[in-house]
């Protein structure tokens, strides 16, 4: 009997020393998400509304921090034979458990809506914020350059954008780039209606930055936009940004689920070992 406790005691410390660097690994997946520069800028577009997402992340570090606090007296607990410890530990454990399964829960419910809020809130960074906040303007040209994209669904989005009222004149034009925006095509000026319109140089793809070293895409509105395509990301941000916070929630669903799996078999294993001491003591 002696000898099955004891291994039921090793077995259980190594249980909660793997479930200590577990929540490690949690805390850390939280943080990821919040701090994650491609993330933060995410969540940056539309901070009015931030979404359940964000919250996510909040619970991810919190249980993360349970956890390694829970480890700790978890290995304690199992090393000593301490019932309180232990019994503290499975309390502890549980309420971690339904943290996640929350987040996990809620994160598998919202991808479904996660498009669609990816793309009203670029819709609202580009049409209403864009030209007049310096905060959006930064993070919207840092996702077109990180994810090398323009616009929404596409760059011609820019076109009705509140950003493109700017006066042209405004614009600073070189004779290098003078010399290059007609491509042969009569130069009316930025009318939507038409195809005139000019976008930010963070859209401009390595051709573009080579070709334009000076207010690429600035200078694009002396011929229809998509005279410039050449010179431009075609590809929208919208996609691009869902395509990365989809791999990142399918991550964080995986990883929950896995843990509330293994936060069960502690909790079975914790109380199967206070139930040997309580025996034992009879």
């Amino acid at each position: 009997m002696g000898s099955c406790v004891n291994a039921l005691r090793i077995v259980t410390f190594l249980f909660n020393f793997a479930f200590w660097l577990s929540g490690v690994v949690v805390f850390g997946l939280g943080i990821w998400l919040l701090f994650d520069p491609a993330a933060s800028d995410f969540f940056a577009l539309h901070s009015t509304h931030p979404g359940a997402f964000r919250y996510v992340g909040w619970f991810l570090v919190g249980a993360g921090a349970i956890i390694i606090l829970v480890g700790y007296f978890g290995c304690i607990g199992a090393w000593r034979m301490n019932q309180c410890a232990l019994a503290f530990f499975c309390c502890i454990l549980i309420i971690a458990f339904f943290l996640e399964l929350a987040a996990a829960v809620t994160l598998f419910h919202k991808q479904e809506h996660v498009k669609h809020y990816v793309e009203s809130s670029m819709y609202d960074t580009i049409r209403n914020r864009y030209s007049s906040e310096t905060a959006f303007k930064k993070a919207f040209d840092t996702v077109q350059e990180q994810f090398e994209c323009c616009g929404v669904k596409t760059y011609t989005d820019w076109l009705s954008a509140r950003w493109d009222a700017e006066p042209a004149a405004q614009v600073e034009i070189n004779e290098e780039d003078a010399g290059r925006i007609e491509h042969g095509i009569g130069a009316f000026g930025g009318n939507k209606g038409t195809g005139y319109g000019r976008v930010p140089s963070s859209c401009c793809n390595e051709h573009g930055k080579l070709s334009y070293p000076n207010n690429c895409g600035r200078t694009f509105n002396q011929a229809p936009l998509n005279t410039y395509a050449q010179f431009i990301n075609t590809r929208g941000c919208a996609d691009a940004v869902y395509e990365s916070v989809s791999s990142y929630l399918n991550t964080i669903v995986g990883v929950c689920v896995i843990l509330c799996v293994v936060q069960l078999l502690g909790v079975v294993l914790s109380m199967t070992l206070c139930c040997c001491k309580s025996s034992e003591k009879k």
